[in-house]
């Protein structure tokens, strides 16, 4: 059975979408609710729902948004997004991130249900590949431990259903695995280039370290191999995790050494990085250690910290963080600023780089979202130095966004900004060799985008573009025969006679819209330029 979450902020919709079919029927046992996107997230991360259905258009932050922040949380959940036709944009840019389907309001039964039915097979089909690849991976275990391992894993994500949890609960009491008070998950990686042991013989390794059976099971490959353990605890081991964490990695790093303490440099020696739920006495409710366990771990390795990390460690940052938060923004906003001066006026970076990440790794509490938003703005702020900024936006929102959220680490995130840094960095010395054309490129793009922008003047495009006002003004004069005042005038006017010709806005909205705000100097303008009054223009063309 399948969970299902439904974000709509309309309410008579979102009440009316739980009673729209039959989802019992269909496989989907639970069906959740949320008001917004903020609560969406929340909820999504709590229940971890199998099919997502939001809407595009919420307050506080819109479907886009947050399915984006649930897919890097939970990357197999389908998403299926409600629009209308003028969000159709939207829900083509929700398909290119990973949304599976969309369905047009007002939703109609018909299409509702087919487009379910195809989702709930997708489910289906995704987690029988799931146990497929499971059994190719455990296929020297007994076939009786290969369905343990799997069932636990269902308890793990909380994707077993009452009945699948209890079965699960007494096959573990059988094989001896309940013999204690509490239980922990752990979730740890070995080394970055060595060859990690398979799962049977993690297993031998875990057990015979901790002295007591312990299920292991492996997920990804490769860099990003990682074992996830099942740990019976007694009641005076509840707070003494860390201990026994520490004769597992000593058992897989330093097997011939002395039982003496394991220190925190050899911990952080050993290459292998390991995240600690806290104990868990109901085995059914197992999933919220899996859930810390593998925080810590995410934490742990973003940060680029080995050893042992417990979720209390990983929470105190984050609460330090919200404490600083104030003053981060603001220190990190100055260092934006400072990269983009220095990108813009062609001075080296590598000093305000070194600054900006240093000032990051020391705001490990930020996480790892947050900071790959972050640098996206940051590269996007960057980027339309050298672009028009609706290209720069479009480019950072379909790649350089989704390359930093699938950075796992710190590193890959510091080297990847470096790299777009560095990219813009040889595209704006490029364009210097011809400094001119691109200069005045650059001005009329700016003025074209901004000239509804009352406070756009030649004192203004100068400063976008780094160079004095003189300068500008003589070279834009050179190049097109006008000064930048008379271009802006120029272009406004134009935008204004489409406008009037086109349109039945007011004589006085269409002044402001092109940074007139005074509409009887419009007028005066208007007059000399194609000499009539707006009114008496507006009047001749709808003749």
């Amino acid at each position: 059975m399948f969970k299902m979450l439904i974000v709509e902020d309309e309410r008579w919709e979102r009440e009316g979408l739980v009673d729209f079919l039959d989802w019992e029927s269909m496989g989907i046992s639970v069906v959740e609710t949320a008001a917004d996107g903020i609560e969406g997230l929340d909820k999504a991360l709590e229940i971890r729902p199998d099919i997502l259905i939001t809407d595009i258009q919420m307050p506080g932050r819109n479907g886009i948004e947050m399915a984006k922040l649930i897919l890097d949380k939970l990357p197999e959940v389908r998403i299926v997004v409600l629009t209308g036709y003028d969000d159709f944009e939207y829900a083509r840019e929700a398909l290119r991130f990973g949304a599976v389907d969309y369905v047009l309001k007002p939703v109609g039964e018909e299409e509702m249900l087919g487009t379910m039915l195809k989702v709930v097979q997708g489910c289906e089909d995704h987690r029988r590949k799931l146990r497929e690849e499971e059994s190719m991976w455990l296929e020297k275990d007994a076939v009786h431990h290969i369905s343990l391992r799997q069932r636990v894993m269902d308890l793990l994500l909380n994707r077993a259903d009452e009945q699948a949890r209890k079965e699960t609960v007494s096959e573990l009491r059988n094989n001896g695995y309940l013999d204690a008070d509490a239980f922990s998950v752990w979730v740890c990686s070995p080394p970055a280039l060595s060859q990690p042991p398979d799962t049977i013989h993690m297993e031998q390794i875990a057990g015979n370290a901790l002295e007591r059976q312990v299920l292991v099971h492996s997920a990804g490959q490769g860099i990003h191999a990682a074992f996830i353990l099942l740990v019976a605890l007694q009641q005076e081991e509840l707070c003494g995790q860390i201990q026994l964490a520490d004769q597992l990695l000593r058992e897989l790093y330093m097997p011939l050494e002395s039982e003496d303490g394991f220190s925190q440099e050899q911990r952080k020696s050993s290459g292998w990085t390991l995240g600690i739920g806290r104990p868990i006495e109901n085995l059914e409710m197992i999933c919220e250690s899996f859930r810390e366990s593998q925080s810590a771990f995410d934490y742990a390795v973003f940060n680029g910290l080995a050893g042992v990390l417990t979720a209390e460690e990983e929470l105190l940052a984050r609460k330090q963080f919200t404490q600083d938060s104030e003053l981060f923004t603001h220190q990190f906003r100055e260092y934006a600023k400072r990269l983009r001066h220095d990108l813009g006026s062609g001075s080296s970076t590598g000093l305000v780089m070194d600054e900006l990440f240093s000032f990051l790794a020391a705001h490990p509490g930020a996480g790892r979202s947050y900071i790959a938003a972050l640098l996206g703005g940051v590269i996007e702020s960057c980027l339309s130095l050298s672009v028009p900024a609706a290209q720069a936006t479009t480019a950072v929102a379909t790649n350089h966004m989704e390359t930093l959220l699938a950075c796992r680490q710190f590193q890959e995130m510091r080297d990847y900004t470096a790299a777009v840094i560095d990219e813009t960095a040889l595209l704006l010395e490029e364009k210097r060799n011809r400094k001119d054309d691109y200069l005045i490129n650059r001005v009329i793009s700016l003025i074209e985008e901004q000239y509804g922008n009352q406070n756009l003047s030649l004192a203004y495009l100068a400063g976008e573009v780094f160079v004095s006002p003189n300068h500008l003004g003589m070279v834009f004069k050179k190049k097109t025969g006008k000064t930048p005042s008379e271009y802006i005038q120029e272009f406004r006017l134009e935008r204004a006679e489409e406008m009037l010709r086109t349109t039945k806005q007011r004589i006085a909205v269409v002044a402001e819209q092109i940074g007139i705000p005074n509409a009887s100097y419009f007028g005066l303008l208007y007059k000399q330029v194609y000499g009539m009054t707006p009114g008496e223009y507006r009047e001749f063309v709808h003749r």
